[in-house]
């Protein structure tokens, strides 16, 4: 997958055309996978490149709608997710006021025909471009003819009776539906960051842990303890992870913590990546280190029955 600059992306590059979709695709959950699923149809059928726009930051945050939204994934996390999925060009546009006061019309014909000579065109039911959310499939469908290029609309998806969008996504997170959140994704969520430096108290209970810093803009799950994964030089680790602000040592700031079953060894300054998959109980205060000490006893023996029927093979 190659990453297109808008300012030096133009139709001679594409002479032959491009199949194109555009969305935020933040979480690149299910949904987006139809969507991108049959834009890969499209690119075989007419043997055309593939193009993926998507934008940064989100218009919700630059706009002021929802300023402070938190993303999904990071864009890194984005991009490599992407690039395994078969698609030839990605454009991440960035989204600036002024980006965002190009109305539906020019968008199309200076950005879709004139920069990548688009021949066919999936669109999510959902997504609005222009300025004022002007343009929307109808739009498309209506300068189809004057621009020579063909539009598809792909319809909301849903698991069992709830539809499967970014912002339900984001709820399920921030509650602690992480199971749930995940069936939506199609994949575990997952934070990534560098291991700093703590407090140390883990090791002199015997419960080392490694502590997270990860990017602010990034959505964390609710607070509580989770069984998962930490993957670390492209080694899954099971361990248990949690997300608070120690309650039981008067703590104030909010850290990620990861402890690894098997692993022994320096994190400091490794770069890590964790897996959610099952939230086991929300953070509390204990009345002693004792008490605390106990319950991390019992979260362990939690983790280790659960991989005996889960094992990391789904990464």
């Amino acid at each position: 997958m190659k990453v297109l600059d808008l300012e030096f992306t133009n139709s001679q590059l594409f002479s032959k055309g491009t199949v194109v979709t555009l969305g935020n695709f933040d979480g690149l959950h299910k949904a987006h996978l139809i969507l991108i699923q049959r834009l890969n149809e499209k690119k075989t059928q007419f043997q055309l490149p593939s193009v993926l726009i998507t934008y940064h930051p989100n218009p919700s945050i630059v706009l002021g709608k929802n300023k402070y939204l938190k993303n999904i994934y990071s864009q890194e996390k984005k991009q490599e997710i992407l690039s395994k999925m078969g698609i030839d060009f990605y454009l991440n546009i960035p989204f600036t006021y002024e980006f965002s006061q190009i109305n539906a019309f020019n968008f199309i014909k200076d950005i879709l025909v004139e920069k990548l000579n688009v021949k066919y065109i999936v669109i999510g039911y959902n997504h609005y471009f222009g300025k004022d959310r002007e343009g929307d499939y109808e739009y498309l469908v209506k300068f189809s003819n004057q621009f020579g290029y063909i539009v598809e609309e792909i319809p909301p998806i849903y698991l069992g009776n709830e539809k499967i969008s970014s912002s339900t996504i984001r709820f399920l997170l921030q509650n602690g539906e992480i199971e749930q959140a995940n069936a939506m994704l199609g994949r575990p969520f997952s934070l990534s960051g560098l291991v700093v430096k703590g407090e140390g108290r883990g090791r002199t209970i015997h419960f080392p842990t490694a502590n997270i810093s990860i990017l602010e803009d990034i959505l964390q799950p609710a607070q509580g303890v989770y069984i998962g994964a930490t993957k670390l030089n492209n080694v899954f680790y099971k361990s248990i992870i949690n997300i608070g602000c120690k309650p039981t040592f008067e703590g104030k700031t909010l850290t990620i913590e990861s402890h690894l079953l098997e692993f022994q060894g320096d994190l400091y300054e490794k770069y890590v990546e964790l897996f959610f998959l099952k939230r086991i109980r929300e953070e509390k205060k204990f009345q002693s280190v004792e008490e605390l000490v106990k319950q991390l006893y019992v979260d362990r023996e939690i983790a280790i029955k659960f991989f005996e029927t889960t094992d990391l093979t789904f990464f």
